[in-house]
């Protein structure tokens, strides 16, 4: 039996944000377990919360979305990273890949994928219990 997946969202913007929780909303069994609007507040989140899959801008307030990449990657266990954002040049891609991104969408033309990959990564026994 699947257990509830539990997503952090962090975006440095309220709309985006709560976008993203409506449309998790429509996913079963994945629960949005907090939201963080700027790096300082991602990396406590994770550590507090400890999510199974973290969806992450790269443009933030406070400092690069890729240092909160980065500190996902050390926790144990590490959760799975989505990189959503409007910088989606090869540069940033490489960048993301390079720091242990599992997915990179374009935040414009790739929002409505986020439902899928979800489905696609319980159907292959990512979080389960027992």
């Amino acid at each position: 039996m699947l257990r509830v997946v539990q997503v952090l969202i962090v975006d440095d913007s309220a709309i985006v944000r709560l976008r993203l929780a409506e449309l998790l909303e429509s996913v079963e069994h994945v629960a949005v377990a907090g939201q963080a609007g700027g790096v300082a507040q991602a990396i406590a989140a994770m550590r507090d919360l400890r999510p199974d899959l973290v969806i992450l801008d790269i443009q933030m307030p406070d400092g690069d979305g890729i240092a909160v990449l980065a500190a996902a990657k050390l926790l144990e266990p590490a959760p799975a990273v989505m990189m959503l954002t409007n910088y989606v040049d090869d540069y940033q891609r490489l960048r993301c890949e390079a720091a242990g991104a599992d997915f990179f969408l374009d935040k414009s033309k790739q929002f409505e994928h986020i439902p899928g990959i979800l489905r696609g990564l319980m159907e292959h026994g990512v979080p389960q219990d027992g």
